[in-house]
């Protein structure tokens, strides 16, 4: 290589790539230290018998130092990690205790802590119950067992707490920040006559990852906590304002005088909102609000109404901010009964549930992994059923991934740690090994063959301390073997939860979503009551298995991801006049009775045949003839006084006729 390409190579690597690997290291170094830090104390203090804890402890850590310090959160933690530790105790009891236990206890945490939008939120007890399972102990052990979790909770509540307080810069509400800083810019946008497209692309992705924040911040019980709540109504807020842009905003508007410097005083007012969100002036940005909405409002009475829902529900929300502690359960947003796994446990057996099938496949390789540990009594045994854990993921093409990471990388770290045991033969050096492969496990990315490469060198420098070299990598790559077999076997033939499966039971689910809305929305009009929590929870995962079946585009052929393209944003639509409609008749509930509720009745009674029509022809993939009502949408009549209502009645019904046009061109192409 000629002298101009090596510094041009040199260039490209400090311009480059040298700034990416500091920022990787940088971001892993927090991960690293906590990690040693529990591998040497807990080795120096407890012995090298209980270093194997350091690995979920450490995984405690790296999934929750990018959150804000929550100590209640915490203290639930603490409280499952020790119940997980003593049904490990009770599982190293004997055969028939490991196989019950290796049946039942994988399967309660897949139930009670996975789902569909989190397939992995079991991984770090389940972890930890295999991984103890390891070293069997007995009753006089187990206090030091014990006692060895609680300092290890201790190292890692502290970590985290000076991670929040002194490095990490506490992040409250950053999505919502970023989403009203959007607004703020479409705003000052419209006023100026100037188009909002890119603001307006931008923010489904923002609504989506806030629904994420607030299905992350669930319960048992309850739908979310305070910064749920407080996520979910400007959801709300960003979902009607991208209503407002694409429905009462016609192309090339030019505002008038009155009307721009209204829209930038509502600018002004967002950006105040955005800077003090974790502030004291709540109760004088409601001032304001008040007064902005008191006053004459947009020129156009369509638009006025419609951004008079959008004030409405900020106003909502700045009361939120000041009145819910973040971190809170909120007891009044009670789980729907058909979501609370504690009450619904009646359909935990339902083989046709995502995560039922999942919890039944790992369970079954568990028990059969430490049933063998059991029955032969064989060398480092356990190393099958733990390797087989690490290969089994919720859905078959990641298990597939890990099966073929973790062969090649264990053959790699065989190969890595012969050549290093072969120079170093001193505890002061093996101990320098481990530490250098620790740094590098938490530094390359998790789905990695190479993170494998380095804990398999891990293992092998701690087996090396009871083993020779060579038994000890005979030992690892038969086990690996045999883990692979199993993990190939369960994932082809048990339950497996496939990407074109799930993708299929993503569609559907979306159109019964569509249908469960709807019919909160019929029960209010016909009724007066409602399960508002219910509306809720159908919302938030309406955003969720929308972003589902987009993540699951990329492998499919052109053609469907145009249609899946086009039908998602129309879906989208139908869930936002739905809501609109609902919370428009409950804040005026003097309309019962009424022709708004009347006509929401009758619009509603239409829309349900044609989603159940466009349901079928969706997920069976036959056509199934449009129900016509033989009226046009003029036909339901105009509510002048309403401009509003009425816009998002016959905008339902027009959604609904272009997602079966779609559908109609689909079948006909």
């Amino acid at each position: 290589m000629s002298g101009g390409k090596w510094t041009a190579a040199w260039a490209e690597f400090t311009q480059k790539k040298l700034p990416a690997i500091r920022t990787r290291w940088a971001a892993a170094l927090p991960t690293i230290l906590v990690s040693l830090t529990l591998l040497f104390s807990i080795w120096g203090i407890f012995g090298v018998r209980y270093v194997v804890m350091t690995s979920f402890l450490t995984l405690v850590f790296r999934t929750r130092h990018r959150q804000d310090f929550r100590p209640r959160e915490l203290a639930r933690t603490a409280v499952m990690m020790v119940a997980v530790c003593l049904a490990a105790f009770a599982a190293g009891r004997g055969l028939w205790w490991a196989l019950a236990l290796n049946l039942v206890v994988p399967f309660v945490l897949v139930y009670l802590l996975s789902s569909k939008f989190s397939p992995k939120a079991y991984f770090v007890y389940g972890m930890e119950f295999v991984f103890l399972q390891l070293m069997p102990i007995t009753p006089a052990q187990l206090p030091m067992q014990l006692a060895v979790l609680a300092y290890g909770l201790v190292v890692v509540t502290a970590a985290l707490w000076i991670h929040a307080k002194i490095i990490h810069r506490r992040r409250h509400f950053g999505t919502v920040r970023k989403g009203m800083d959007n607004l703020c810019t479409q705003l000052e946008k419209l006023a100026r006559g100037e188009s909002v497209s890119a603001e307006h692309a931008a923010l489904p992705s923002m609504m989506i990852h806030m629904t994420q924040v607030i299905y992350g911040s669930r319960g048992y019980t309850y739908l979310a906590n305070g910064y749920g709540k407080v996520n979910y109504l400007f959801m709300l807020l960003f979902q009607r304002f991208y209503y407002f842009t694409d429905h009462f905003v016609p192309s090339g508007w030019q505002p008038g005088e009155a009307d721009a410097a209204w829209l930038l005083e509502l600018a002004e007012l967002f950006r105040r909102a955005e800077r003090e969100l974790n502030g004291p002036e709540h109760p004088e940005l409601r001032r304001r609000l008040d007064q902005l909405r008191a006053g004459p409002g947009l020129s156009d009475g369509q638009q006025n109404e419609a951004m008079g829902e959008i004030l409405r529900v900020f106003g909502v929300a700045l009361e939120a901010l000041e009145q819910v502690h973040p971190a809170r359960p909120l007891k009044d947003w009670k789980l729907p009964g058909d979501q609370n796994k504690v009450k619904g446990v009646r359909y935990a057996f339902g083989l046709d549930q995502f995560t039922t099938r999942f919890a039944v496949r790992l369970s079954a390789v568990l028990c059969l992994g430490f049933g063998f540990v059991w029955l032969t009594g064989l060398e480092h045994a356990y190393w099958y059923p733990m390797t087989a854990f690490l290969m089994l993921m919720p859905y078959a093409e990641e298990s597939r991934m890990k099966i073929g990471n973790r062969i090649l990388g264990t053959l790699g770290g065989a190969v890595v740690s012969i050549l290093l045991m072969s120079l170093f033969h001193t505890m002061p050096q093996y101990i320098a090994i481990m530490a250098v492969m620790t740094c590098f496990m938490y530094y390359v990315p998790v789905t990695s063959w190479t993170m494998t490469v380095y804990s398999t060198c891990y293992g092998m420098t701690l087996a090396q301390l009871r083993l020779g070299l060579m038994e000890s990598v005979e030992l690892r790559l038969a086990y690996v073997a045999l883990a692979a077999l199993t993990a190939a076997l369960a994932n082809r033939f048990l339950l497996p939860n496939t990407a074109g499966r799930e993708f299929r039971k993503s569609v559907e689910e979306l159109f019964e979503l569509d249908l469960s809305l709807l019919g909160q929305v019929r029960e209010y009009c016909r009724t007066g009551s409602q399960d508002l929590n219910r509306m809720r929870d159908r919302l938030v995962r309406s955003h969720l298995v929308e972003n589902e079946i987009k993540s699951s585009l990329k492998g499919m052929s052109q053609a469907e991801q145009e249609f899946y393209s086009q039908m998602l944003p129309m879906n989208r639509r139908l869930v936002s006049e739905l809501e609109q409609i609902n919370a428009y008749l409950r804040s005026r509930p003097q309309l019962l009775g009424t022709g708004h509720s009347r006509m929401a009745a009758e619009v509603l009674d239409n829309l349900e045949d044609a989603i159940l029509r466009i349901k079928l022809s969706y997920t069976r993939n036959e056509l199934v003839p449009f129900f016509d009502t033989g009226r046009s949408p003029q036909a339901f009549g105009r509510l002048e006084e309403s401009l509003y209502f009425n816009t998002l009645a016959v905008n339902c019904l027009q959604t609904l006729r272009q997602m079966n046009e779609l559908l109609e061109s689909k079948a006909n192409g």
